[in-house]
């Protein structure tokens, strides 16, 4: 029984139907060991290093792999797909044949994505194996059992990752096995394919209906001019996560380009302000001209993947002003008081210190579409230097209340910016107490209505004397004068304690101390103030007279007076600076940093040694 059980083995090694120990499926059966896929991997065999007699690819056989129906040189993989990986081998010599085929990406040991047996009847065929690469695991499809004849076909799945793994190479190895059970005159054939992830194309961009508006967006004003900053809403203008921003280019400009889109107006790329997936701000090219326009938007600037969008038409007059707003929720106008705070009723905007504007007050608006400037603006340029309105008729209006051309202190391009517009005016003393809509008259034309503009009552602007052991109750305030400046302490709408020290506003539910002061809250829901900031130390010299450039030494000062607004930088001993400005009720003052918005803006900086530089002064404006 023993004997007949020891032939019976011998005949199936010789007929190659189970393993050999030792050498794993090898000799004319077909079987192979792990990595003798023959592929450019790391520690990668081919067959030939036991099936002796030829060279590798020296017979007449031939190997051809089918990805999906295309062939494998013309195949690129989508992240996540599955496709039919068909194997096809002929060789008129061979009685047998098995293959090996492997999938690898990055240094040969990454696995991109997984094998599988296939669907189809050439599936049944098949099975998947494991190895070690590295310190990865690495799988191998291999045949199930051997086919007979001068012909085989295999059919493997393979599902691409998740996520592109760049370049993946597939190596196959066949084996045309005679059939003579030992290990020559056998015929091994070995193939290598690379193939590519398939380019994404990003969906075409699309512009809404009537989608082109000047960028305050509020009024969806369907007219814009040279120069106005305009905004394209629609879908598919960017994949990126969070609006970007826009670029300066070699030439100082602002960028044509961002994200890899663009935006033509008549065939004439805009400057790019800011892109999200649904909106571009933009700035109108002057070389537009006027009339009728067509805009366009196109993913892949400058690239053979370049996308178009449909055409969109607007309008381009010589100037159509519009004023933005501060919020999509409130129709309070962008305004600004010198201090930089904004223009709003008490509390109006989260987070920023919000006063009504009051008579006599200087303010600055911003808006676009204003026109023309002296010198001349290109499209693109960002503003360093004042360049008023070539035009002399503008008349703003406080509702009914025309102002004057004589309190109109600057009207031109807006610093730093391209495409943005300001109007520092002072608000006239005959200005009522309320919220009024803010408009202009611009060469006759009027700015888009909506906008409101929040002015105060002087006589209760005045908030009451801080002491020591003061209460306030919900919505009452007090000051306190530290030197030339003002400190206030006030109890908001949501029963917090605030102290607005240093154009800043700190908020406190129990107790809160900034500037140097301190309250603390009751069991009432009042407060009570609690400590008082320390004055500054005095100033002894006489101001000397500001310019830009000057160093202003701890102790010492400097004053200037520009369109009747003089203003007073004052450096005390510990190097904290304040500047008093003719038109506010109270100094700005700041440990590092002072700036202030008049008609162009100012600002002062310190220095290592505690003095401080006056870096910029509001030019006056031009007549």
């Amino acid at each position: 029984m023993k004997l007949i059980r020891k032939a019976l083995i011998s005949g199936l090694l010789l007929a190659g139907l189970i393993p050999f120990a030792g050498s794993s499926w090898a000799y004319s059966s077909g079987r192979f060991t792990t990595a003798e896929s023959g592929g450019p991997f790391p520690g990668e065999q081919v067959c030939t290093r036991c099936h002796v007699g030829s060279d590798a690819n020296s017979g007449d056989g031939t190997v051809e792999l089918l990805i999906g129906d295309a062939a494998a040189s013309e195949f690129s993989y989508t992240p996540g797909e599955t496709v039919s990986l068909i194997l096809n081998f002929t060789d008129a010599n061979a009685a047998r044949s098995g293959f090996q085929l492997t999938v690898r990406s990055g240094d040969g040991c990454g696995q991109p994505g997984s094998l599988a047996a296939g669907s189809g009847d050439n599936g049944s065929t098949v099975q998947v194996r494991e190895g070690t690469c590295g310190t990865g695991t690495i799988q191998w499809a291999t045949h199930r059992r051997v086919t007979t004849g001068t012909s085989a076909t295999w059919d493997i799945d393979w599902t691409a990752p998740a996520e592109s793994a760049g370049t993946v190479t597939i190596a196959v190895a066949v084996n045309g096995a005679n059939g003579n059970g030992a290990r020559t005159g056998d015929s091994i054939y070995t193939y290598t394919a690379t193939i590519e992830p398939a380019a994404t194309t990003a969906p075409a961009p699309v512009i809404s209906d009537s989608g082109v508006v000047l960028a305050d967006l509020f009024s969806e004003t369907t007219t814009g001019a040279p120069n106005a900053l305009a905004a394209v809403l629609g879908s598919g203008f960017s994949e990126a996560a969070a609006p970007i921003s826009g670029t300066v280019d070699d030439s100082g400009k602002v960028s044509t380009v961002l994200d890899g889109t663009c935006v033509e107006v008549n065939q004439h790329r805009a400057p790019l302000v800011q892109i999200a997936s649904d909106e571009i701000t933009f700035q109108i090219p002057a070389d537009t001209g006027l009339g009728a326009a067509s805009v366009k938007v196109i993913r892949g600037c400058d690239t053979d993947d370049e996308t178009s969008s449909n055409s969109a038409q607007f309008q381009v007059a010589a100037v159509k002003p519009v004023f933005f707003l501060f919020s999509d929720s409130s129709p309070g106008i962008a305004a600004l008081h010198l201090d930089l705070s904004l223009v709003a009723a008490a509390d109006a905007v989260s987070g920023r210190v919000t006063r009504p504007a009051l008579p006599g007050e200087v303010v600055t608006f911003f808006g676009t579409g204003f026109g023309p400037t002296v010198p001349t603006l290109d499209t693109g340029e960002i503003a360093v230097q004042p360049q008023s309105l070539e035009t002399s008729d503008l008349r703003p209006m406080i509702g009914e209340l025309e102002v004057t051309a004589d309190d109109i202190l600057y009207a031109g391009a807006a610093p730093n910016f391209a495409g943005l517009y300001q109007l520092s005016l002072k608000i006239p003393d005959a200005t009522s107490a309320g919220s009024h809509a803010f408009s202009v008259l611009l060469d006759g034309v009027a700015s888009a209505a909506g906008p409101l503009l929040e002015i105060g009552n002087p006589a209760a602007a005045g908030a009451t004397m801080c002491t020591v052991t003061t209460v306030l109750q919900v919505g009452e305030s007090c000051e306190v004068a530290v030197g030339e400046a003002t400190v206030e302490f006030n109890v908001n709408e949501s029963g917090q304690g605030c102290i607005v020290a240093d154009m800043e506003t700190t908020c406190a539910d129990t107790t809160v101390s900034a500037g140097g002061g301190e309250a603390a809250k009751n069991d009432d829901g009042s407060w009570t103030i609690t400590k008082l900031p320390d004055p500054p130390a005095s100033m002894e010299s006489e101001p000397q007279e500001c310019t830009a450039g000057l160093v202003v030494n701890p102790g010492e000062s400097c004053a200037a007076t520009i369109s009747g607004i003089t203003g007073v930088l004052e450096v005390a001993e510990d190097g904290g600076a304040c500047v008093t400005v003719s038109t506010l009720a109270a100094p700005l003052c700041g440990d590092t940093m002072v700036s202030i918005l008049a008609t162009f803006g100012a600002e002062v900086e310190m220095n290592d040694d505690l003095s401080w530089t006056v870096k910029t002064l509001p030019p006056a404006p031009a007549p």
